[in-house]
């Protein structure tokens, strides 16, 4: 009897121990997110307050509309009713349609739609890849930028990064659906879908099943809406200037064709086509040696992040009109390279300081030039 009410004890202290650990475990996950969380937000002042000291009480008015964000909001409040916009995914716009309803401005609709989404991004890669590569995520300005002002590239980066997050946890049917809806939003996404053939395997036709699904309802939306299943790749083509060429032919666009070559200011500095081409190239340089670096990875999965990254950066490589411009944005989809960037507390603190001292700068661009 005594053995048992021994052998009694200590399974109950076991259980107890076990709990309390869980409960340690919980607590460090909830500190981490939290600090994810204030340090984006302390970011994203870097974002606000610099266009407030020159354009004061019309600063929220003149982050809000400018570029594409006008365009969606314009989606939002009227629909399609230019046949341009249909370059334009409806999910974002439809999001933005719905809390309108809740706060009566889409413009502030459009910028709570891009945070939510901008703060929830972080902590799913945090899940994934842990809490220093989604540090290092959240601090890139050009992350900074676009979690806050009203763009969606957001909501399919936080689908995306659910892909990662239940293909970590072996749930294919979950992962499929987010794909699918990361299509959805962001239709380029789909070059990608090769890649996870690696991590996949013989379970990578089950996988794909709902991404093409959504493929093929994107292209029964555009016929009814337009008459036209391919109407998306004419207006890439016709108004933006779309077209695959080599990357030679890329350097030649950005030195010498129709948008570069008008004069866009940042204030009073004059942009020359040189300055988009080093800023293209940095960017591309920056990628392409995180995603290299990804190699020394002890990590049993680092092959299928590398054929990843570079399914999102190779075509970019290959391509002129608007998405030439918008490289250094359209880059955030290989979020998995930064798992490679494995730095001390020096390098940190260097990596933030460059951060502050970029975001503002990247943010008047966008907002005078269209960085992005």
């Amino acid at each position: 009897m005594m053995i048992d009410y021994i052998f009694d004890l200590l399974y109950d202290i076991t259980i107890k121990l076990k709990s309390l650990s869980i409960k340690y475990e919980d607590m460090k996950i909830s500190h981490k997110v939290t600090k994810l969380i204030i340090v984006l937000t302390m970011m994203k002042f870097l974002v606000i307050f610099p266009p407030y000291f020159i354009s004061g009480s019309d600063t929220l008015y003149l982050l809000t509309s400018k570029w594409d964000s006008t365009l969606f909001e314009t989606i939002a409040k009227y629909g399609y009713i230019k046949p341009y916009l249909f370059a334009f995914p409806p999910i974002y716009p439809f999001l933005i349609h719905l809390v309108h309803f809740i706060f009566g401005s889409y413009y502030i609709s459009a910028l709570i739609v891009t945070n939510i989404f901008g703060y929830l991004f972080p902590i799913i890669v945090y899940k994934v890849f842990g809490y220093k590569t989604a540090l290092l995520l959240e601090l890139f300005p050009v992350y900074i930028i676009y979690s806050t002002l009203p763009y969606s590239d957001v909501i399919y980066l936080t689908a995306v990064g659910l892909v990662f997050y239940f293909l970590k946890k072996g749930k294919i049917l979950p992962a499929s659906i987010a794909m699918g809806f990361a299509i959805t939003n962001f239709y380029s996404i789909a070059f990608t879908l090769p890649s996870f053939a690696v991590k996949l395997k013989q379970l990578f036709l089950k996988f794909i099943i709902i991404p093409l699904v959504s493929g093929f309802v994107i292209l029964i939306w555009y016929y009814l809406s337009t008459g036209n299943p391919f109407y998306y790749f004419e207006l890439e083509r016709n108004i933006w200037g779309v077209k695959f060429v080599t990357p030679l032919a890329q350097v030649n666009w950005i030195m010498n064709g129709w948008f570069t070559t008008q004069h866009w200011t940042i204030l009073s500095f004059e942009l020359k086509p040189i300055d988009w081409l080093i800023r293209n190239l940095s960017f591309e340089i920056f990628f392409i040696i995180l995603t290299i670096m990804l190699l020394r990875l002890k990590d049993k999965d680092k092959l299928f992040y590398l054929i990843y990254s570079l399914s999102v950066m190779i075509p970019l490589f290959f391509i002129i009109g608007t998405p030439a411009i918008s490289i250094p944005r359209l880059l955030l989809a290989a979020f998995p390279s930064f798992h490679s960037l494995k730095i001390d507390r020096t390098w940190l603190l260097i990596y933030v300081i460059t951060s502050a001292t970029l975001t503002p700068l990247f943010t008047f661009w966008q907002i005078y030039a269209f960085f992005s």
